[in-house]
This record gives C-alpha cells, structure tokens and sequence, in this order.
C-alpha cells in the first residue's frame, strides 16, 4: 500500500512538474547580464525561431518576489507563443534586484528601494542591448504587481523609449508617496485590475504584504483618471460583457490610447488560457479575459 501511495506522489509530482515546467523543457529561454552600478543584472528572454528583421521588444516585468521564469509562467508563456505565430516580437523577462524593482514609490520596504538600485538605468542598457543584437525597433514595456509601477515609472521617466504600455494588478501609489505625481508626457497604456484584488485594493487603500506596509495606492478608477487626464483622453467606447469592463479613452490632440479593463471576479493574477493553478492568496483568477492575449492586440492597434 505504501508503495503504491508513493508512486501515485511521485507520477503528481512530475505530472505537475511537466505541467508547470513544459515550455522551458522544450523551448530553453536564452539568457544574458549586464554590469550596472556594480551590480550584475540579469535576465532570460525568448526569440521566435522565425523572427522578422527589426522585430518589436516586449519587456515583462515580474511581481514582488518573483523570478523571470515564474512570469513566464504566470503569463502561461502566452507572450512567447505569440510572438512565435507573428515572429514580430523578441520577449524579455529581466530580473529585479533581489526579487524586486524599484518603482514608482518614494518608500517601499525593499533593498531595491532602500539601496536605490536604478532600474531605470538597467532598462535603458536592456533596450541598447537589443537594439545591438537585434536591431529591435519599437518597444513595449508590460508589468504585474510591483513590475506594473515598475511600468508606470518608466511611463513618467522614459515614455520616449516606449511605443506602448501595459500593467496588470498595480495601482499609482498616492501623490505623498508618488516620485512622479505631475506626469507631463501623454503615454499610450492599458491597466487591467481585479475587484476581488486582495493585495493591491481596487478601491484604493494601504498595501500590506507579508507584514509590510508598501504604503497607499490610488484607486483603479482613480488611477486611469491620471493617466487620461495626461493624454487629454476622452471616452471613446464603453462595454460591459459579464463581469469585465473595457473602457477606451482616445485624445485626438495626443492621439495616445488608454484602455482599462475591470474584471469583477479577478484577484490579483495574469487571467490567461494556459496557466491556471490557484494560489489562494492571490484571489480569483477570470476565466473571462485573457492578459497577454489583450495585451498583444492593445500594442498592434498603437502601430
């Protein structure tokens, strides 16, 4: 009996293993560094066998805590795969500076944050290194949870690298811990955000995760009002299907394009077709919108 439990343990565990695993095992990621500060930087990235000359980089940034390979996963490798059918795009996973970036925020209880690592600077070399390599052309820069103001950072600092933007689960910290509270540069940008957030609050709050205070965020709605008011955006369209909103906004003056996506039943996850295992702690997961699949489509219609 008690062999038989064993084996049926182990035949889950590497079923789960392959399940989790499968695309690194068939697809291996490559994977570079660079010397920034004294500090080595690091990350994994994926080209489509089939890849055009001068193709699009899209760098995904991971939540707190996360490594490459995990927001690899957590997308279910969507990205990858696209860019496979298009061969239009090279995908970019970089790593945080001991699991973390740092964002927008004055303050965050991080040594990204307290030893002010510029990732700011790391991203600026990550571009040069694949315009060199690659001779990549335009650029998109997609964040989860602490990668998401990693990417609102980027959209107040660098917008003059970016084609397009895209965050998912993060809010705008409040003006008192904000670095960027007057963002001049109207930016093109979709944000997608749960209700049932449990750790980022969709109605805007304190953020405590794992004990600590990240300090307090903006709604949802109010930070699409930021960058609306910032693109001179009006309502363009409006749809409500089951439990998600898309509201697009559209300045004729800027011709930028801000699309927010609601999901009433979604936590604090990537929805995707293709990754689907629960963690408790991080909320619901919709099965009524697909992240990456949106995200792609949002970037084609800024070309």
């Amino acid at each position: 009996m008690l062999l038989i439990i064993f084996v049926a343990v182990a035949t889950l565990l590497v079923c789960l293993f392959f399940y989790t695993y499968r695309w690194n095992l068939i697809h291996p990621n490559h994977s570079g560094a660079l010397h920034i500060d004294g500090y080595e930087r690091s990350f994994i990235y994926h080209v489509p066998k089939n890849v055009q000359p001068n193709p699009k980089l899209i760098i995904a940034y991971h939540g707190s805590g996360l490594k490459p390979f995990l927001m690899q996963i957590f997308t279910g490798h969507e990205f990858d795969l696209l860019a496979d059918h298009s061969g239009e795009a090279i995908i970019v996973y970089p790593q945080g500076y001991r699991g973390n970036w740092n964002d927008c925020r004055k303050k965050a209880p991080v040594p990204a944050k307290k030893l002010n690592i510029d990732d700011v600077k790391f991203t600026e070399q990550l571009i040069g290194y694949f315009k060199r390599a690659y001779q990549v052309d335009k650029v998109y820069g997609v964040g989860y949870s602490n990668g998401g103001t990693m990417v609102f950072r980027l959209a107040a600092e660098r917008p003059d690298l970016f084609t397009a933007f895209a965050t998912i689960s993060a809010n705008l910290p409040t003006d008192d811990n904000n670095l960027n509270p007057a963002v001049k540069t109207p930016v093109s940008i979709i944000s997608i955000f749960g209700r049932k957030d449990p750790i980022v609050p969709f109605e805007g709050g304190r953020i405590v995760l794992d004990g600590h205070d990240w300090g307090t965020v903006k709604s949802a709605t109010e930070t699409v009002a930021f960058w609306k008011q910032v693109n001179q955006g009006e309502l363009a369209g409006e749809e409500k299907t089951g439990p998600v909103t898309r509201k697009t906004y559209y300045s004729q003056t800027t011709r930028k394009k801000l699309l927010y996506i609601g999901i009433d039943d979604g936590g604090h996850t990537i929805p995707n077709r293709r990754f689907r295992i629960p963690i408790k702690k991080l909320g619901p997961m919709s099965g009524e919108v697909d992240a990456p699949a949106e995200i792609w489509e949002f970037f084609k219609s800024i070309d």
